[in-house]
């Protein structure tokens, strides 16, 4: 996009903003044109989006909470899949914490990050369903994985993903010495790309995720099940969850570079964390849980919603 277009934009979303200064917020805005093109894309697609479970009944008060995030996440859909994801995530977060935080260890007061560090390392989360979800990482998400990763950028939000994945929830964690290993070796091929080499960097962290086994300047690497769901919940969706919750970076749809393409980052992040809820749900035994086989055939049906909505623009 050229500066011309960058600031017509900038111009457009302070206008917003003064336009409702005199009449209040009631009335809707004009959409923006990437959204006039997304909005136009779903409804020539003949796109349903994205199908949710259908949720039991019970009186378990936090079930009844965390049902009432999923609600406002679906609310935000189809225009803002980044707001759905934040709603989605407060209730993965919780059902971790409820979950899989242990107990307080001497000199280490346990948290939000050792639980989903645990919940990774369950060999139950490590089937069907995440292997689909691994199995599909549109390459949006695995260019904004490659720079947190392996180029370094933005300085401080990479420096915490890098603390994340190289420290376990306590001793006998394997799997930051593995996740280790594999971004050294990646590090050493592509740590000082141009863009072409930041592309194929990017399309190898996603046969990564994928699982397959990978030659990487000779030294044959496949990172193992549960080091995909540990890079997928801490180096993926927390990072973003972070930005998002810092304001550290620009929201997604207003940024004038928007495209098509931007839409299926925060739609996998909110994909991705909507079928964890519901995978951790069904391991959990609790009478609302939603069984495997369900959940697997759900992710299942909306990655192909997605990815038929986007078509080229989720490989892209």
């Amino acid at each position: 996009m050229d500066s011309r277009s960058r600031s017509r934009q900038r111009h457009e979303r302070i206008d917003i903003i003064t336009a409702w200064s005199r009449s209040g917020v009631l009335a809707e805005r004009p959409r923006l044109p990437i959204e006039e093109q997304f909005a136009e894309r779903v409804t020539r697609m003949g796109s349903r989006f994205f199908v949710p479970l259908p949720p039991a009944y019970s009186d378990d008060l936090r079930y009844n909470t965390q049902v009432s995030f999923l609600l406002e996440a679906l609310d935000a859909l189809p225009r803002r899949p980044d707001i759905a994801f934040d709603s989605v995530w407060k209730v993965l977060e919780r059902t971790a914490v409820a979950t899989y935080l242990p107990a307080p260890q001497v000199n280490r007061r346990p948290n939000v990050m050792d639980a989903l560090k645990i919940l990774s390392a369950d060999p139950r989360m490590s089937g069907p369903v995440t292997e689909a979800l691994l199995a599909n990482v549109p390459s949006q998400t695995c260019g904004y994985l490659f720079k947190r990763l392996i180029t370094r950028e933005p300085e401080e939000s990479s420096r915490e993903v890098h603390r994340r994945l190289s420290s376990g929830y306590g001793a006998g964690d394997p799997l930051p010495a593995e996740i280790d290993t594999f971004r050294t070796l990646v590090e050493g091929q592509y740590a000082a790309p141009d863009a072409d080499t930041a592309r194929r960097g990017a399309f190898l962290l996603r046969r990564a995720l994928a699982g397959e086994n990978l030659d990487i300047d000779g030294t044959r690497v496949a990172l193992s099940p549960p080091a995909r769901l540990r890079v997928l919940l801490c180096g993926i969706l927390y990072t973003a969850r972070n930005e998002r919750y810092h304001g550290e970076s620009f929201s997604p749809f207003y940024s004038s570079a928007a495209s098509i393409r931007t839409y299926t980052h925060p739609h996998y992040l909110f994909l991705a964390a909507y079928a964890l809820v519901h995978l951790a749900w069904a391991h959990g035994n609790a009478p609302y849980a939603p069984t495997p086989a369900a959940v697997h055939d759900n992710t299942a049906l909306n990655l192909h919603e997605a990815r038929t909505l986007y078509a080229r623009h989720w490989t892209a």
